[in-house]
């Protein structure tokens, strides 16, 4: 039992040496191999530069804006519901996405997301994901041609629609005659989900061949504001071929004023910008090979972000046509839908746009279960609540193992205690006879341990799924706890709101860490002390440090250990009473 207490101690340090670990040692490291990595990418693509279309050469060029915004300096000129307001558009209308598509440039730069909120306050305007150039936050999609030998669709081309709302299971269509020639065409249709689908057609009535390299892209101003820590990627990735590449936005900023990152795809993929909760992420026609590139335009006061794909120059000849099909998903990382999209849509790895870590082969186990779980108890509250219980039955077995161990290692004190007077000092003797003791009476030591250590990677893996996944984000439990995503809001440092205060920081100290607190220093006081002054120090401190360092955390995690804690407490006191008597032993050594 002192070996129980003095592991959970341990447990304790561990936790804290982990997570300073990877905030001033591992993320540093990772992030200069990361940068080196960047450089790399850097010299390849200056290498075969020459070979690919520039997006931002001139206007015949595949993707070339033709405003300001293809330098970053993308000016804010009025609100988003000005912009919308005042402009000629196709309307989107299904259950769960609203917007429009402008026809001045045919873009998609407005989107809201009809099934989740800004926030859980009443009246809560619906998450809006996409913005039109000109507005605060900017952010949007552009899907069209490069040209060389005629006119190229601009940023500031007008096209004609067939209808003037597009809705989840039709069609739109949009058209512009560049008077040269060159007919342009785009069908953009959308499911009931957050999937466009696009086929963009080149009709050359001209006398003489072009050359068309159709391109999307997506366009971001600044970053978002609320960006999370390093424990998920935010910013701009791609899939390509059997490989994904993620660069934050830092990454981007760290790169010179005109470098790219650019790479080849032969067999499908996607490039997009993720947020925690959100992606919008372009997917070329898997049966052609494309280019990507991601890149950061502007200065320290506006700056811009693209992720971008594009396809090499095709010959056109005169009197033909020529057709690419490409995807836009726009919408919500539901964890179900990504993999419905990957497993049966082949869009290629579009279920890695959620980070699940290192530890993906657990994290993403734990996550299904829970769904099994909040599909028997209707609350994923309860449901970490039966996760946590079906935890500890597993590990029951072993536990008891580890308890009857334990038990045997009280009753061999005395011996051990003799064996200290016998060797004093000689703490080489000391062991050697120690590890004999334990040979001879069948004892090990660490086994009474292994049930705890045995949960921290659940514990993790459950950390890992209440941050990243969208299923977590405004979950309610019950009374006050109205997200499980976030921290607990019932804080016992303003008097639970009766003092006019919002702490910040380890100051927001809820109710429920203070519970889990007590629960583990009461577990810990049912392990018998040693005696040791400094020991006790700790095992009254622990609880403190965790009880803070935890209020940081999301309140379904705090409720998870709590149980656990309350369930061991429970275990330990049946395993106590179950517990077969043991002889006395003999202090002879």
């Amino acid at each position: 039992m002192e070996d129980n207490r003095n592991f959970m101690i341990a447990i304790g340090l561990t936790l804290v040496i982990l997570l300073g670990y990877t905030y001033f040692y591992d993320a540093p490291r990772q992030e200069a191999l990361e940068q080196a990595r960047l450089e790399q990418q850097k010299v390849e693509a200056a290498q075969k530069g020459d070979e690919l279309p520039d997006l931002n050469s001139g206007d015949a060029a595949p993707g070339n804006l033709a405003n300001p915004s293809a330098d970053g300096d993308m000016q804010i000129s009025a609100t988003r519901e000005e912009l919308i307001s005042n402009r000629d558009k196709v309307l989107i209308k299904s259950p769960r996405l609203h917007g429009s598509i402008a026809l001045k440039g045919g873009r998609l730069d407005d989107l809201t997301l009809a099934d989740y909120k800004v926030s859980l306050e009443e009246g809560a305007e619906d998450v809006a994901l996409l913005s039109p150039e000109g507005s605060k936050k900017a952010y949007f999609v552009d899907l069209n041609w490069g040209v060389e030998g005629s006119k190229a669709p601009t940023a500031d081309t007008v096209w004609a629609a067939d209808q003037d709302t597009l809705e989840a299971g039709g069609a739109v269509t949009l058209s512009w005659d560049n008077g040269e020639g060159l007919l342009f065409t785009r069908t953009i249709t959308l499911d009931e989900n957050y999937m466009f689908g696009v086929s963009q057609k080149v009709t050359n009535s001209s006398d003489s061949a072009v050359k068309v390299a159709q391109y999307g892209r997506v366009v971001r101003k600044g970053r978002p504001e609320g960006q999370a820590l390093y424990i998920l990627h935010e910013g701009p990735m791609w899939s390509l071929d059997e490989g994904i590449e993620e660069y934050s936005y830092g990454d981007l900023e760290d790169m010179g004023p005109k470098d790219k990152i650019t790479a080849s795809g032969t067999d499908g993929g996607w490039v997009g910008i993720t947020d925690k909760y959100w992606l919008v992420a372009l997917i070329p026609d898997a049966k052609k090979d494309f280019n990507v590139e991601v890149y950061r335009r502007g200065n320290e006061t506006s700056e811009n972000f693209y992720a971008n794909y594009f396809h090499n120059w095709t010959v056109l000849p005169a009197g033909e046509s020529y057709v690419e099909t490409s995807r836009l998903f726009a919408g919500a990382k539901e964890v179900s839908l990504l993999d419905y999209y990957t497993d049966i849509e082949n869009v290629k790895m579009l279920n890695y746009a959620i980070d699940w870590g290192m530890f993906y082969f657990l994290t993403k186990p734990i996550f299904y279960l829970l769904e099994i779980l909040y599909g028997l108890a209707g609350n994923f509250g309860v449901a970490i609540l039966l996760l946590t219980a079906l935890v500890k039955l597993a590990l029951f077995p072993i536990a008891n193992k580890g308890y009857k161990s334990m038990n045997k290692m009280k009753v061999l004190q005395p011996k051990m205690q003799a064996l200290k007077e016998k060797y004093g000092d000689d703490k080489a003797k000391m062991q050697q006879a120690t590890m004999e003791l334990y040979k001879k009476e069948k004892v090990n030591p660490v086994s009474g341990c292994l049930p705890m250590f045995l949960q921290f990677p659940v514990f993790f893996a459950l950390y890992k799924v209440l941050y990243v996944t969208i299923d977590m984000r405004h979950a309610p439990f019950f009374g006050w706890i109205k997200d499980l995503s976030a921290p607990d809001t019932m804080l016992v440092t303003n008097l639970f709101g009766l003092i006019p205060w919002e702490p910040t920081g380890f100051l927001a100290l809820g109710i429920l860490p203070v519970v889990m607190g007590f629960t583990m220093w009461l577990q810990m006081q049912m392990t018998p002390s040693s005696g040791d002054p400094m020991q006790r120090k700790i095992m009254l401190f622990m609880p403190i440090v965790f009880t803070f360092m935890l209020s940081q955390f999301s309140v379904g995690l705090v409720i998870y250990w709590t149980c656990s804690n309350i369930l061991g407490i429970l275990q330990q006191w049946v395993l106590m009473r179950r517990a077969d008597p043991v002889p006395t032993a003999d202090k002879k050594a």
